[in-house]
């Protein structure tokens, strides 16, 4: 809340409602007091001292210990706090017989006196408020206007608040007592976790046992194995996130990272010797259940609340050790449609592949349909038993099973609703939301589900190039690609329900869609099937997806315009300086946006981004006119700009990221759907090509299209029109011969790919070393004659390689590293005029100094690192870019300003006299000087100088100058 009224307390007391006692917390911030480390640190060391030996259980030594640091922290506070109080009791039982002193003989000198206690009583009072409040400012100082969590809270509409006010209970009766609601969430989650496997497990063992179910080899299995290793669990440690929710113990993630080197040897032994023992400590087998509710879900039913479970922080550290083992080889195993959870692989991996699907010449034959499943409770209904007979199917070894059983043996867990926490209840099933490794076994669990879909002969999914696709996964969103619906879907429930009967897999028919993709649906009625019929669209993976590609845009792009708009008017008043603004932008806008533009293959007007521009500059410049150009508020930190987001730009690197796939990583089944679209040409022939180009000559795939659309409006924006030397030898449209001739297929199974290839050491290679490096036989002359006549044409300098252009660079880039996107984003950027010559040039000219470029460099970084404050920051970025009003440019706005100074009555008044030149700053500036003069020449003999000499300076003041200038930003 932002208010200028004094803050209002309401403390109303309900007899009837009994919290549960508070569980212990630590609170993180005393981990930034020195006194307190210490004094934990020296507990830790003096209890092992006494309690580990040879005959010590690590499990038992574990327990105790947390149990110790829990009541030495308290105590540690309790007597600072005791401290605290005890002098105040002291100090008011002095004022007390001060007072009774004074009235019966009053005196200056007691009443004197007593105001000195009264005084240290305030003091003692107001310290702790004042260290809040201090630490409250601090924050605000170095936080505020940041993107970060205090910017985030901020910007929320109101707190969400966790407060359940009534549940419907298992009689479907309405309550509002706490103590019943409680009740009901225990018993609704005592039910979900409680296992239903079937006693008779053939059904499972048949299931599994027809199915080819991929295996890692047997070097990888025992690498798992193999023991835990003490840099394992320090690596765990420093990953997981800090500043969560802990664990029912009340230790956090911090507290471990402080103490890391102490804590993390204690946790490997602890963890063998579970293992060995088969049982975890009692608290690593304990959770709280917290409750989320889902958008848009009735908040009376328990089925509308996402169960997140606060695990304690050691169980966390094994789950993410396993987890970390685990990932390594889950691409070897896990297919190809499965794209959530595992490294390498993306959500748009799915929708590119529906879009493709749905925009792509339909079958005029057979009907064609997408069905799109919703498990109920998909997590947290995993059978245990079915999950260990898969993991041991997958071929994963006996010790690292192990490992998983150990953290699934007798897991509790206690609902948290209204601070009313339940009695501890037993597991029996799922995998818990919260947990680490929980995601990487549930796409584990439901592999074998993908894998019976796909080898059903019954289930025939939809061709496109040639190829079927039948599903795609993203964790438990799965979708289906089905033709000859009157065969495939009754097939498919058959395996549907089979899974389901052992592995805990529960279809919501209510909230599966059917979408029909094509109008040959002769005599069929999908009314006949248990699906929600939705003719116009679906909605999946947050994407609405329509009957036609046009569509995309008013369903997805347009709410989200609508929306923003409606954010920046909420967030219109709140007190953010233009950095704070532009963070907004950042932190909460462009995720958004940048989600649609990696999911979506649209092509976007420039309109679209000119309104979109208009939107945001309104925002930031709260509806007044922009003092900065737009250009300087996108250049990059480094560059001194306040890196506002270019959403065309963004547009561009995404899209051009999916190029790079084409390129460089084409293994995904929406690449292969793509690349096999073109016909007369190859994709890269067409990246490469020079313009203009016509694709539509070479595919009518809509989404290929697009993005190459986006390419070519990208290589016309910064004029790359030539062709370039990456274009392949082998189905390249401007070389007619590649297309239909099979020796440039020979070449390029032999490494000669690219024209680029044919150069060495920049030179066009002749015939002979061709022959020699390659193997190629003499009978190749012509077609070497041909590509040679080719290359002189195409390409200026012949022979000479054409030098490297900016737009070829982007195409290396890996697409599956971390932060491609932004890679891309940052080399268009600075593909842009710099921007900043001008205004070097002006401080130049009225300084009357050449700043190297060193110093002018050193001048722009300091905008960004002069202060952790982003306030002084943004007061620096004025400074050097000049944006502030000079009585000089005042005086060419009004003609009634007269520019002349109003301290020195000097003339003209720029801004150079005004920062630097006055006389009246002399005095700073000397000082100033001389304190620059001592930091950058360390062993010299500095004399001092007059002001005026120091402003016109000699050659050796100049270097000083340079360095005050950036002194000043």
């Amino acid at each position: 809340m932002i208010s200028d009224h004094a803050p209002l307390l309401l403390d109303i007391q309900l007899t009837s409602y009994k919290r549960s006692p508070p569980l212990w917390r630590l609170n993180p911030l005393l981990l930034a007091d020195a006194e307190f480390c210490n004094y934990i640190s020296n507990a830790i060391d003096e209890f092992l001292g006494f309690n580990k030996n040879d005959s010590t259980s690590y499990l038992l030594l574990w327990e105790t210990l947390k149990a110790y640091l829990r009541g030495q922290i308290i105590s540690y506070t309790s007597l600072s706090n005791k401290r605290h109080n005890s002098r105040l009791t002291e100090l008011a039982t002095t004022i007390a017989q001060l007072d009774q002193r004074y009235a019966v003989d009053p005196s200056p000198e007691l009443f004197k006196e007593r105001m000195g206690v009264q005084t240290e009583i305030d003091l003692i009072s107001t310290k702790e408020a004042e260290r809040l409040l201090l630490r409250s400012k601090g924050s605000y100082y170095e936080h505020g206007d940041k993107a970060g969590r205090l910017l985030a809270h901020q910007l929320r509409r109101q707190v969400n608040s966790r407060m359940i006010q009534s549940i419907q209970n298992n009689q479907r009766v309405t309550t509002n007592d706490p103590i019943e609601i409680n009740d009901t969430f225990k018993s609704f989650y005592s039910s979900l976790y409680s296992s239903e496997f079937p006693t008779d497990i053939n059904i499972m063992g048949e299931f599994l046992q027809g199915l080819s179910i991929p295996t890692i080899d047997a070097s990888t299995a025992k690498t798992m194995d193999s023991p835990l290793g003490l840099g394992e669990v320090i690596n765990s440690i420093k990953a997981l996130q800090s500043h969560k929710a802990p664990g029912p113990d009340g230790f956090p993630v911090e507290f471990y990272k402080k103490f890391i080197g102490k804590l993390a040897p204690l946790l490997l032994a602890m963890f063998n010797e579970s293992l060995e023992c088969k049982t975890l400590p009692p608290t690593l087998t304990q959770a709280t259940i917290v409750l989320l509710h889902k958008k848009d879900k009735d908040p009376t039913m328990c089925g509308s609340y996402r169960p997140l479970s606060l695990l304690n922080v050691d169980v966390k550290v094994l789950a993410k050790l396993i987890a970390s083992r685990l990932e390594k080889v889950l691409p070897f195993v896990i297919s190809e449609e499965q794209n959530g959870f595992v490294k390498g692989r993306q959500l748009f991996f799915n929708t590119r592949t529906l879009l493709n699907v749905i925009y792509s010449k339909h079958s005029p034959d057979e009907p064609e349909i997408v069905i799109s499943l919703d498990a109920e409770k998909a997590f947290d209904r995993v059978e245990w038993e079915y999950l260990f007979e898969v993991l041991k199917k997958f071929g994963l070894g006996d010790t690292f099973v192990s490992w998983i059983r150990l953290l699934y043996s007798s897991p509790k867990a206690s609902v948290n609703t209204n601070d009313v926490y339940s009695d501890y209840f037993s597991l029996g099933r799922g995998t818990r939301q919260g947990c680490p490794l929980s995601p990487l076994l549930f796409i584990m669990a439901i592999e074998p589900l993908s894998i019976a879909l796909r080898a059903s002969s019954s289930f025939r999914g939809i061709f496109r190039n040639g190829t079927e696709h039948k599903l795609s996964l993203y964790a438990d969103d799965l979708l289906l690609y089905i033709s000859n619906p009157t065969t495939s879907v009754p097939a498919i429930l058959r395996i549907l329900n089979n899974f389901s009967s052992f592995s805990g897999y529960k279809l919501n028919l209510e909230k599966s869609e059917c979408f029909p993709i094509n109008t040959t649906l002769g005599g069929l009625q999908l009314s006949d099937f248990p699906f929600k019929l939705s003719p116009n669209g679906i909605k999946y993976l947050g994407i609405n997806v329509t009957r036609s590609i046009s569509g995309l845009a008013s369903a997805n792009f347009s709410p989200l315009i609508a929306k923003t708009a409606l954010d920046f008017q909420c967030w219109r008043n709140l007190p953010l300086s233009l950095l704070g603004r532009i963070n907004v932008v950042k932190m909460n806008v462009l995720p958004k946006f940048l989600f649609l533009f990696q999911s979506i293959p649209l092509f976007m007007p420039k309109t679209f981004f000119d309104s979109l521009d208009r939107l945001i500059n309104g925002f930031i410049w709260i509806g007044k006119s922009p003092r900065v150009r737009k250009a300087l508020l996108q250049s990059c930190k480094l560059s001194g700009g306040l890196a506002l987001p270019d959403f065309q730009l963004y547009y561009w690197a995404a899209h051009i990221h999916k190029i790079n796939y084409w390129l460089n990583s084409s293994s995904s089944p929406w690449c292969k759907l793509e690349l096999s679209s073109c016909i007369g040409s190859s994709l890269s022939g067409l990246i490469f090509s020079s313009l203009p180009v016509k694709p539509s000559l070479y595919t009518k795939n809509q989404v290929v299209l697009n993005t190459l659309k986006v390419w070519f409006q990208f290589r016309r924006r910064f004029k790359f029109t030539a062709a370039s030397p990456l274009c392949p030898l082998t189905s390249n449209h401007l070389f007619p011969p590649s297309l239909s001739d099979p020796t440039f297929s020979v070449w390029w199974d032999r490494g000669l790919k690219q024209i680029k290839n044919l150069y060495a050491s920049g030179v066009f290679d002749s015939f002979e070393d061709l022959s020699s490096k390659y193997s190629l036989p003499g009978t190749h002359l012509f077609r070497y004659l041909q590509i040679r006549n080719f290359a002189s044409k195409c390409f200026p300098n012949f022979p000479s390689l054409p030098p490297e252009l900016p737009w070829e660079r982007i195409s290396t880039f890996n697409p599956l590293q971390k932060g491609t996107i932004s890679k891309i984003y940052s080399f268009i950027l600075k593909l842009r005029v710099d921007s900043s010559v001008k205004i070097r040039n002006a401080w130049e000219k009225e300084l009357g100094i050449q700043l190297t470029q060193d110093s002018w460099d050193v001048a722009i970084g300091r905008i960004r690192s002069s202060s952790s404050c982003a306030r002084l920051s943004l007061i620096q970025f004025k400074v050097v870019h000049r944006i502030h009003f000079s009585k000089s440019r005042l005086s060419q706005i009004y003609p009634d300003m007269v520019d002349v100074c109003d301290k020195c009555k000097g003339s003209p008044c720029n801004l150079g006299h005004m920062f630097y030149l006055c006389p009246s700053l002399y005095g700073f500036w000397y000082q100033e000087s001389n304190i620059t003069l001592r930091r950058y020449t360390e062993d010299k003999q500095v004399q001092e100088t007059e002001p005026k000499r120091l402003v016109r300076g000699s050659l050796f003041v100049k270097e000083v100058i340079d360095t005050t200038v950036c002194c000043i930003t």
